[in-house]
């Protein structure tokens, strides 16, 4: 009789990232899918000798193939690898040699989302970040208490900021160039209209980069 293995959400997850990826990188997700499969054991002790290092290794530039990380898709990525090993209690060294920028987009997926599914000592006590700059962890820690602020009280950030508020945080980043700006559409009565049109040119870029991800894969 052939055995069904049921798929977790997470590794459904994993399968559907894939066609987003060359073959070479594919290759290498499914070398992580692998690793997943082999058992966690409840300690150091009870692993054999040859397993005992033998942790979800990530290296986020060789599993992307770039080292400037801008996008949540590139996020979405990684996020699948690392809460379905949480979730078999595997530790997860997430490396990011080489990588040079990394946006809010990116560590709100890859790592933030993570919080929505487990509880901080969780994620401490299975997630490992290496080889990380130490502007970009500054950064990433600054985007995790972000996340973990809105989760607790997610109204606080629903609520539009106030010109006293803006003007405290220019004071205390008087260099922010974003911080220059902010605000200065905020009587103009076409900004809605310039949201609308910015939310369908970014479904068209979309639907394009999917036609010729699916056209490449058809073609291979």
């Amino acid at each position: 009789m052939t055995q069904i293995t049921q798929t977790s959400p997470n590794e459904q997850e994993i399968i559907l990232q894939l066609k987003t990826l060359s073959p070479a990188q594919q290759r290498v997700v499914i070398d992580l899918i692998g690793a997943l499969q082999v058992p966690a054991v409840s300690s150091q002790e009870d692993r054999p000798e040859s397993d005992k290092n033998a942790n979800i290794k990530i290296n986020i530039t060789q599993l992307l193939g770039k080292d400037e990380l801008n996008f949540e898709w590139e996020g979405q990525v990684i996020y699948p690898l690392i809460s379905e090993a949480i979730a078999r209690q595997k530790t997860v060294v997430l490396s990011f040699r080489n990588v040079k920028r990394v946006s809010w987009s990116f560590i709100t997926k890859a790592i933030g989302h993570l919080y929505e599914h487990f509880s901080e000592s969780q994620i401490q006590s299975c997630l490992q970040l290496v080889d990380i700059t130490e502007q970009n962890l500054e950064f990433l820690n600054h985007v995790i208490e972000t996340k973990k602020e809105f989760l607790i009280n997610p109204e606080k950030f629903r609520q539009p900021m106030s010109d006293e508020q803006l003007e405290e945080l220019r004071q205390k980043q008087p260099n922010n160039p974003m911080l220059k700006v902010v605000g200065m559409f905020k009587n103009d009565e076409t900004f809605d209209d310039m949201l609308a049109y910015i939310a369908e040119y970014r479904r068209e870029l979309d639907e394009e980069y999917f036609r010729q991800i699916d056209a490449e894969t058809a073609g291979s």
